[in-house]
Order: structure tokens, then sequence, then C-alpha cells
């Protein structure tokens, strides 16, 4: 019999840190883009640019800390010790390879690369700076994330939260250290700022190192290299059919929101300027979302190990309760708080008025993309990448790109029509999700009758 009080219990302890951490690096990334902005407009724009490229280089490496997560939490809950710190120790060797190869070739077409980009003179050439600095060092940003997961795997979420804090608080000291120089640092300029970052993603990767060194963890660096790891074709199999999906999956998706937002430009500059706005607080919502989805990972992933499927539905049913809760009362509050949320970013009413009626489609937009997150996690934790990928596929390349050139390019409903296909688009993930939850089909028939819906 599965105790609900300790089940809770176990899913705040994992999910607000993981929370958190999402939100203290939202602010962060504010108070970042506030810091470059003292170079300028373009320098913004110079930084913003770079945004795109690297993210669809990250993708891969996003799938891959996301299997390490599921398959980490998966031994964890069988209690395979040999099998976690195999798949952990297969991983860390994998992003060193993939992220000193890629990392090389990005920093040497940063010209190509950047020029492809963005069209623009006057950014171009702090766009290439930036740019080469921060894919120079992607080798730190990408082996602290890898720890950082699997250190998730087995709910060591405050860990996270920590390393985080540390890498966005050394950012910003270097920042202003770098940017104009003070203290009698030189004035770097955008160099400074890539250079800032570099260095706070170093610093959370030493800290990761040393979290991830405890001998006292389920998963650690010294007992990987006192095994001497080989990886076996059963293990490479496993591991690079779900890192497939996943990597599909976050291609699809950078793509399809690179294209949206090219579509999103054509609402007009003012619209468009309450639109990246109302983006501060999609991100909000978002990380109560990944919080939770962390906690479903987690702990389905640890049923799933153990074989208990009482578990993995009473994990479903506890975070989904608890996200519900959480999304109901975040969403009223970002529908309440919308005036005086705009009215930091302007002082103009018809800015403050279109800001507040986005406030309210961003709290709806909240409930379903909290639900999304958390039944993704849901699959993720069972390891079935490939339905987690499907909803994607759909959600992203053929509803919201279909309705947002719809309502935009059709129906002229400028920023009214972004808002409504992103609702759209959550809420048909959301219901995707949730059909592949309580319907496994043929490639899960051994537990088939054991989800219950």
């Amino acid at each position: 019999m599965v105790n609900t009080r300790t089940l809770k219990k176990e899913i705040l302890n994992i999910g607000v840190p993981s929370f958190l951490e999402t939100l203290f690096t939202t602010f962060a990334a504010m108070i970042d883009s506030k810091m470059v902005a003292v170079m300028g407009v373009s320098a913004i724009s110079a930084v913003s640019v770079t945004n795109q490229p690297r993210l669809f280089i990250f993708s891969v490496f996003f799938a891959i800390q996301t299997v390490t997560t599921s398959l980490v939490a998966k031994y964890y809950g069988k209690d395979d010790r040999e099998e976690a710190n195999r798949v952990f120790d297969y991983m860390l060797k994998l992003v060193i390879f993939l992220s000193l190869g890629l990392g090389l070739l990005s920093a040497l077409l940063a010209k190509p690369i950047m020029t492809l980009f963005s069209g623009q003179k006057d950014t171009l050439e702090n766009s290439v700076i930036y740019f080469r600095i921060i894919m120079s060092g992607m080798i730190f940003n990408l082996l602290y994330m890898t720890v950082n997961s699997a250190l998730r795997g087995i709910g060591k979420t405050k860990l996270t939260f920590a390393d985080n804090v540390l890498s966005c608080v050394v950012n910003l000291c270097c920042n202003y250290l770098l940017i104009e120089g003070h203290f009698g640092f030189p004035a770097l300029g955008i160099a400074g700022a890539a250079i800032a970052t570099v260095l706070g993603n170093a610093a959370a990767l030493a800290m990761s190192l040393v979290f991830a060194s405890d001998r006292r963890h389920f998963i650690n660096i010294p007992f990987c290299l006192a095994q001497k790891y080989r990886m076996t074709l059963e293990n490479l199999k496993e591991i690079t059919d779900m890192t497939k999906s996943c990597a599909v999956d976050n291609l699809n998706m950078r793509l399809a929101l690179l294209i949206i937002s090219g579509i999103t430009a054509r609402i007009g500059s003012y619209q468009m300027a309450v639109y990246s706005v109302g983006v501060y607080l999609l991100n909000v919502n978002y990380a109560l979302g990944t919080g939770l989805q962390t906690a479903a990972v987690t702990l389905v992933g640890k049923a799933y190990g153990k074989g208990d499927w009482e578990m993995i539905n009473e994990s479903r049913r506890a975070i989904t309760k608890l996200g519900m809760i959480g999304a109901v009362v975040l969403g009223i509050v970002i529908a309440a708080s919308g005036r005086f949320f705009f009215s930091f970013f302007s002082s103009e009413e018809k800015f403050i008025a279109m800001g507040t009626r986005s406030a309210i489609f961003i709290g709806v937009i909240t409930i379903a993309q909290t639900l999304k997150f958390i039944y993704n996690g849901c699959l993720q934790g069972m390891g079935r990448m490939k339905q987690s990928m499907f909803s994607s596929v759909i959600a992203f390349t053929a509803v919201n790109l279909g309705a947002v050139a719809l309502s935009v390019l059709v129906l002229h409903m400028g920023i009214w029509g972004v808002w409504l296909s992103t609702l759209f688009c959550q809420t048909v993930q959301a219901l995707m999700l949730y059909h592949f939850i309580t319907h496994p089909g043929k490639e899960n028939d051994r537990y088939e009758k054991r989800v219950d819906g």
C-alpha cells in the first residue's frame, strides 16, 4: 500500500528545488540581459541572435541529459548500482567527445553561422565574438548539465539547484567585472559577457564534480573509475534508441520554434514588444512545469525500475493533483498581476492594457502547460521516448505552426492569435500524452493491464 503523505513529501522534496532552479535561472537571465544592455541595443541583438543556433546544436545534448535522468532513475529503482554507474560513465564520455568536437567546429565556423542567422551588419561582428567564445567553452556547460541530470535521477535536486545558483552568481559577478571593467579588470564588452558565461559554467562544473565524487551517492565518479567500464552492445542500443527519439524531438521543436518566431515577428513591433515581455511570464509557469516533470521522471522511473505499477499510478496521480493546484494558483496570480507586471516595462497605457489581457491568456496556458510537463515526465520515466517525440512533433509542427500561420498570416489576429495558438498547442499535446499513458499500446503489452488511467 502506497503511503500518500510520504509520496507527496517526496514529490515536493524533488520538485520544489527543481522549480526554484529554473525560476532562479530565468530571473538571472533577465538580469544578465539588463547588464548586457549597457552596451546598447545592438549588443542585446548580437547576443540574442546566437541563441537559436546554440540551442539547435545543444538539442542533441539535451536529449542525452533526458535519457541520463530516465535510465539512472530506472536503475536506481532496481537498486542496480552497477548499471546506473555504467550509464553515467558512458554519458560523460559521450558528452566530452561530442562537445569538444562540435565546440571546435562551431568556433571555427562562427562567422558563416552568424551570417546565416543574422543579416544585420551592425550586430554581426559582436555576435561572431560572443558565439565563438561561448561555443569554445561549451564543454563546461554541457558536462555539468549531464552530471546534474544523473543527480536528478537519484532525486538530488537540492544539489543541482545549488549548482545552478553558483553558475548564475559567478556569471553575473564576472559580467560586472568584465563588460565595463571594474576593480582593475579590463573592459571587454561583448567578449567579457561571453567569458563571464563560460566562467559561470566552469564554476558549476567544478561544484557538480565535487557532488558527483561523493562515494555515498548511488552514482559517483570514483565508482565509475574503479570499474573501468566498457559499454556493452545491449546498453548501447538502449541508450541510442532513447537518445535518438529525444534528439529528433528537440531538433523538431527547435526548427518549429524558429519558423514560428519568424511568423510571430509579423504581428508588428509594438505587439511583438508586448509578446516578448509576456514570454517572461510564460517562463515562470515553465519553471513550475519543469519542476514537476523532474519529480515525475525520477519517481516514475524509480517505480518502473522496481516494477511497482501501483507506485507508478499513485505517483502520476499525486503529481497531477499537486500540479493542478499549483497551476491554478499560479495561473490566477499571473492573470491578476498582469497590469502590475507589464507596468514595469512601460508606462504607456496601451502597452499595459494589452499586457494585462495577455496575462489572462498566459494564466490559462499555465494549466495546460503544467499538465503537459507532468505527463511527459511520466512517459520519460518509463523510457517511452518515441511517444513523447510523436506528441511533440504533432503539437509543434502541425498544430502550433499551423495555428500561428492561420491566425497571424490569414486571419490577422495579431498577438491574440499567437496566444490562442500556444494554448491550443499545449492542450493538444497534454491530451495526447495523457492518452499514451492510459493506453500503452502494443509496444508496452507487458504492463498494459496494470496502468489504469
